[in-house]
């Protein structure tokens, strides 16, 4: 089961994702929701744009390239081979400015940002090993801030245990301090409230091991 929901981020894209004090913070929200669930939960958090090709930006470039020139053809009329070598010159010069991360980022569609980020948190969840829990009870909180996006991945257990429609208020706890410039606490808040949601469902049980490390998971 896959979550996902789109956030704003103050937060300067040159400093750091996350500082050591608010790793540590968040890994003792997953140590005080653990207590209270059997359930593992992670939380990742993407340092780069979930999208990392310039694709769309050469796209862009390719097309402008093809139009723009005969924009100019029609006030002044030239040659094939002059046409031909304004394209060429305009496809170069619009990929040098397109294809700039910073520029680059923001031609990506939202629908492609989404995609991209649902693939990689599924590819998180699996390569951490949250699928193979013993009471398959994973949930993984991924943010891509970069992007504004969350997305929430839960195994088997947890899906039975919690309707689709309630993680929404987790991304939503993420979503509504990450708007504030407040990742941390956005990310620790939704980790209480997954423990929260999870405990009269999943208990923890005398002897529950802890299976998987609290730490979080930057990328």
């Amino acid at each position: 089961m896959r979550v996902g929901m789109t956030a704003r981020s103050s937060r300067s894209p040159q400093s750091p994702i996350l500082k050591t004090e608010e790793l540590e913070r968040i890994s003792q929200a997953i140590a005080m929701a653990e207590r209270m669930t059997s359930a593992e939960i992670r939380v990742a958090v993407s340092s780069r744009p979930v999208v990392g090709h310039a694709y769309h930006g050469i796209m862009w470039a390719a097309l402008a390239a093809l139009i723009v020139p005969w924009g100019i053809i029609a006030l002044a009329p030239m040659r094939p081979v002059s046409l031909l070598a304004v394209q060429a010159g305009c496809f170069i010069v619009l990929c040098l400015l397109l294809t700039r991360p910073v520029v680059a980022s923001r031609l990506v569609p939202l629908s492609a940002r989404r995609q991209a980020a649902r693939d990689l948190a599924l590819g998180l969840f699996h390569a951490h090993g949250l699928h193979q829990t013993e009471a398959r009870n994973g949930l993984l909180i991924f943010a891509a801030p970069q992007d504004r996006l969350v997305e929430i991945v839960a195994d088997a257990g947890v899906q039975a245990a919690i309707p689709h429609e309630a993680w929404k208020t987790l991304c939503g706890a993420v979503v509504e301090r990450a708007g504030e410039g407040a990742l941390a606490e956005g990310l620790a808040a939704a980790v209480a409230h997954a423990g929260t949601l999870l405990a009269p469902h999943l208990p923890s049980l005398p002897g529950d091991q802890n299976e998987l490390s609290d730490r979080v998971v930057l990328i």
